[in-house]
């Protein structure tokens, strides 16, 4: 009797055991209270401890957004991209991991406008460009894979990451743009005391080919060799509509971690890149270089005591660009020399702030508030557009094993981007009715203060007996501004987990 009733006892508490070994693992994966070491996971040394337990996924997803009216021009008015993907976190032995991940997306942007390439972001000001737009397809695909691996004191650890993307558009002004984006890192870190001590480098080469055509007999407008805040390089705007885009770069970093619950936290990233804009039809002439550097700091103290977890965490990010414009001679032969480098273009971004996070049982908080700013300036005929806000942020997580085979994951987020200063100097008496709407709506919306609301749900099933695991998610983004338009935004997810 003695030895049933401990036996009976003893599988209690190994399913007890078990049970607890999930609730961390989940936890572990999808907390809130990640936010406070995800940044160092840019070194691939720390993917050693990333996480508790191996994890693979592979499912289906939809992202949908829309804009009553387009906050800036050139993002269009709305997307749906539809996709599949896997990842996966594998331990291959206690000091050894391996990890990747694959996306494959197909959907619609819809109603773009000066901006007839892709990758605007990383690319603007120096774009082509046309008044007309529309709607346009993109294809994206996207691999990376990593491996790890700690000896002794020491991580070591590399990544790739391998981007193609393809946006077009079927009719007048028919844009297509092909994208071939290629990343390496490596990183090795290094324990010393009770911290680890990380460094990092990613090396990057990045190519665009870009073109507009037109099959219309009645329809032969030109592209816009755009410059910066409505300029456009005139003698090679027009019937130019052929370009590629040249870039390389490099980021360095420095992680410091706590190796236990608590202590303090450093994270340290600089990064410069150029992208040069050529023309393919004068023989690879540079019409335009592109100048990036991006800084960033994030410092903080983490602690965990008797289930309470409390952090504090402080970020300053500066993000410039400086652009040239190569001014070119007269052509000898097929060669277009250049005379000369103008540095036309300016942008400033100052993102400065600081986030609290609070988390005990079930709940997980996190408080934000910063500063943000931009600015922007063309040098000759003096152009500038400017402005400052200030944020505050709240978030809220609601994480629990609700039954033996079910975990829910609730998240709810509310904000607030209040505007404090704005500025723009145009010369407006120079400018076309086309090209001064267009600044103006885009500054429009700059000016604003917006108000966002988020909300999602993911549910996790996965009977005892069951290899594989069942997702499913959903959440919903709301965001408003002063203008009296509104973006509503949805995103899906189901797939298999194990």
């Amino acid at each position: 009797m003695r030895r049933l009733l401990f036996f009976v006892v003893s599988c209690m508490v190994m399913l007890q055991v078990v049970a607890s070994e999930r609730d961390s693992a989940y936890v572990d994966r999808y907390s809130l209270w990640r936010g406070t070491t995800d940044v160092a996971l840019g070194n691939p040394a720390f993917m050693t401890r990333a996480y508790m337990k191996s994890d693979t996924q592979l499912g289906v997803r939809c992202d949908y957004r829309h804009q009553s009216d387009a906050f800036r021009l050139e993002d269009g008015t709305g997307m749906a991209l539809p996709g599949i993907f896997a990842n996966t976190y594998i331990r291959l032995t206690k000091s050894s991991v391996v990890w990747g991940e694959a996306l494959y997306s197909n959907g619609k942007h819809w109603d773009r406008e000066y901006n007839s390439v892709a990758d605007f972001d990383l690319l603007y000001p120096y774009v082509i460009a046309d008044s007309v737009g529309g709607d346009t397809h993109r294809e994206r695909y996207f691999f990376s894979g990593g491996y790890a691996a700690e000896r002794g004191r020491w991580q070591m650890g590399g990544v790739l990451k391998l981007r193609a993307e393809q946006e077009y558009r079927t009719y007048d002004p028919r844009m297509r743009s092909v994208v071939y984006d290629v990343s390496l890192t490596a990183g090795a870190a290094v324990t010393v005391g009770g911290y680890r001590l990380g460094l990092s480098a990613e090396g990057n080469i990045y190519r665009q080919t870009a073109d507009v055509d037109f099959y219309s007999e009645m329809n032969g407008m030109g592209e816009l060799q755009m410059t910066g805040l409505g300029t456009d390089y005139v003698r090679f705007s027009g019937s130019n509509r052929d370009i590629f885009y040249k870039g390389k770069g490099g980021t360095l970093a420095f992680d410091m971690l706590p190796s236990g619950d608590k202590g303090w936290l450093l994270h340290l990233r600089h990064g410069i890149n150029e992208y040069v804009r050529l023309l393919d039809e004068y023989n690879s002439m540079p019409l335009t270089t592109l100048y990036r550097q991006r800084s960033a700091l994030t410092a903080g103290w983490k602690g965990v005591a008797r289930g309470t977890e409390r952090a504090l965490l402080v970020h300053a990010v500066y993000d410039r660009r400086a652009g040239d414009e190569h001014v070119a001679g007269t052509a000898s032969g097929q060669e277009y020399p250049v005379l000369t480098d103008l540095t036309m273009y300016h942008e400033h971004r100052i993102d400065v702030g600081a986030t609290a996070f609070y988390g005990r049982g079930d709940w997980h908080l996190a408080l934000k508030a910063g500063y943000l700013s931009k600015r922007e300036r063309y040098e000759y005929v003096e152009r500038r557009m400017d402005y400052g806000r200030l944020y505050g942020e709240v978030t809220a997580q609601w994480l629990k094993r609700v039954r033996k085979d079910l975990c829910l994951n609730v998240c709810g987020k509310g904000g607030y981007q209040g505007k404090i200063s704005d500025r723009i100097v145009m010369p407006y008496a120079n400018m076309t009715l086309g090209r001064r709407d267009y600044i103006n709506h885009n500054y429009r919306y700059q000016r604003a203060s917006y108000a966002h609301v988020d909300v999602g749900i993911r549910a996790d099933f996965r009977p005892a007996k069951w290899r594989v695991g069942l997702f499913g998610q959903v959440a919903t983004a709301w965001k408003f501004c002063t203008e009296g338009e509104h973006e509503a935004g949805v995103r899906a997810a189901v797939g298999v987990v194990f």
